[in-house]
């Protein structure tokens, strides 16, 4: 038809559906834009341009796209579905959420509107409201895998684990994404898995057709498995073959990272300190749990989250975000850190209201709120400067106990610099240092916490952290197993259970294969005995 009519509309609207479908976006988009040209009132086209523009990850110019189409059909629930999962895709869940809503209401029998809706619910920590989203798009079409594993994932995060196997058994039993399906079985905690599922999960990570993320997924999940079933060595081999293909894809650069630390210590000094102007915020409610990933703080929270005057926030990104926006406001119009001496008095005080309104509305009652994002480490000159009545808390583990436990969730906490263990032990080395420089300089108390010390002697460390945050006792903090939250980090398991000792000196059952990191943390490695 194109041939005979290279104007007409619906051909080449069609047309270009057709290449979108065979994931030739390029010809996809010209074609649709065509099309546009010829029958500009279209909302259609404006809306399926939107999408392929989003699949080529112009975002900005899709939103353009599904706003037009809305403006002339305001209808059109395609286009506000788009823009839903858009604003999903950018990781802006509070905006995508009222779209979704609004999407879902209209098209209740969507199956595909239903599992978008889950998922920005399950990013919003509202999992019991997402598992029931997930059960009714399931409900709709029981043989999609895709909302089974998201299903499952969130059955985990609230501890249902049998629920969740389920789900991920029943994916099995469904063709097609086998491989996702047995990483997520083979990391579950609890529940062996069959022999053939085993031996065929270990062929499918030998197996060069299986796409290269797939298999990095399924090394990691076999290496969880097997180390907790005492099979070492094959258990390493597993760990560093999907390690080693990812950092090949996502190479991390430990002497930027260095220079970035040197940094934050020039421009968080001594005097910097000591010259501090009137606070912009005493507000005692922020509560900041820091340190290495996979040093405890997970567990810390859990147990100040069973405290009734405490409000559990997770891993917040508002911190980081607040040291981006520093730039804009800065006399300087420097990048953050150097953007911060450039600060004044308003300006600080607008960083830190923004931030406080943010811990308001995860709980406007509570005496504290926590902020475990681990790598807030980073950020404790900013913590200091907009918050001194902030509390904070240091999770220290033994070094080669938390590397060897970074480098086994590497790819599941998305960690870049853990994937290699040279790249691994110089980042360790450098949070040590900046630790060390934030206990120095900083007008602010920091409470560490040994992890094996708190494994060891509980109570005693449990009653430090209470009082360190200004709270009453509660014997409910000893307790921490029994408090029902979602928890998504890789720590969802264990810190539903009373506190053991297992994870002490587990890096000796691979003392060989961990030499290059033995040289690095030598001297860490000392001083903790």
């Amino acid at each position: 038809m194109l041939a005979q009519d290279p104007r007409n509309a619906d051909a080449l609207h069609f047309s270009g559906l057709v290449r979108y479908e065979q994931g030739a976006l390029e010809e996809a988009r010209t074609l649709i834009e065509r099309a546009r040209v010829f029958r500009p009132q279209d909302a259609n086209i404006f809306s399926n341009l939107g999408m392929v523009l989003a699949a080529q990850e112009h975002y900005d110019a899709a939103m353009k796209m599904f706003a037009q189409a809305l403006r002339l059909d305001p209808k059109h629930t395609d286009a506000l579905n788009n823009i839903g999962v858009t604003m999903k895709k950018l990781h802006r869940y509070k905006e995508a959420l009222p779209v979704l809503e609004r999407v879902a209401r209209q098209r209740p029998d969507d199956a595909e509107v239903l599992f978008n809706l889950a998922e920005t619910l399950y990013r919003l920590n509202r999992i019991d409201e997402a598992i029931e989203t997930y059960l009714r798009s399931l409900e709709i079409k029981p043989s999609n895998n895709s909302v089974r594993l998201a299903l499952g994932e969130a059955y985990e995060a609230i501890g249902h684990f049998r629920e969740a196997r389920m789900q991920y058994l029943a994916a099995l039993r469904q063709p097609g994404r086998r491989v996702l399906a047995l990483a997520r079985l083979l990391l579950l905690r609890e529940g062996e898995v069959e022999d053939d599922l085993l031996r065929e999960a270990i062929g499918l990570s030998h197996d060069e057709t299986v796409a290269s993320d797939a298999r990095i997924r399924l090394n990691n999940a076999l290496a969880h498995y097997l180390d907790r079933t005492g099979h070492n060595e094959a258990a390493f081999a597993h760990l560093k073959a999907g390690c080693d293909a990812q950092f090949a894809k996502e190479p991390f650069d430990s002497d930027q990272f260095s220079r970035s630390v040197d940094e934050l210590i020039e421009v968080f000094s001594e005097d910097f300190f000591k010259a501090l102007p009137a606070p912009p915020s005493l507000s005692e409610q922020p509560l900041f749990i820091v340190g290495m990933p996979r040093s405890g703080t997970t567990l810390v929270e859990q147990i100040l989250a069973s405290h009734s005057q405490v409000a559990a926030g997770g891993e917040l990104s508002m911190l980081l975000q607040v040291g981006m926006q520093s730039q804009k406001l800065s006399s300087n119009g420097e990048a953050y850190p150097r953007s911060i001496p450039g600060l004044t008095e308003a300006a600080r005080r607008d960083l830190a209201t923004a931030y406080i309104s943010n811990l308001q509305r995860i709980s406007p009652e509570a005496r504290r709120v926590t902020d475990k994002l681990p790598f807030n480490f980073l950020h404790l000159g900013l913590v200091a400067l907009l918050f001194p009545k902030a509390r904070i808390v240091h999770c220290q583990r033994s070094p080669m106990d938390n590397c060897l436990s970074c480098y086994f969730t590497s790819f599941a906490e998305r960690i870049q610099f853990a994937n290699n263990l040279e790249t691994l032990g110089r980042y360790y080395a450098d949070y040590r240092r900046l630790m060390a420089h934030w206990e120095k300089v900083l007008p602010t108390d920091i409470l560490t916490i040994q992890y094996e010390t708190l494994v060891s002697d509980t109570e005693a460390q449990v009653r430090r952290l209470v009082e360190h945050c200004g709270l009453p006792w509660e014997e409910a903090c000893l307790r921490f197993h029994e408090t029902e939250r979602g928890i998504k980090t890789p720590s969802r398991w264990q810190v539903r259970q009373p506190i053991y000792g297992r994870s002490v000196e587990r890096w000796r059952n691979y003392e060989s294969q961990l030499e290059p990191l033995v040289d690095t943390l030598a001297p860490y490695i000392r001083e903790a005995g």
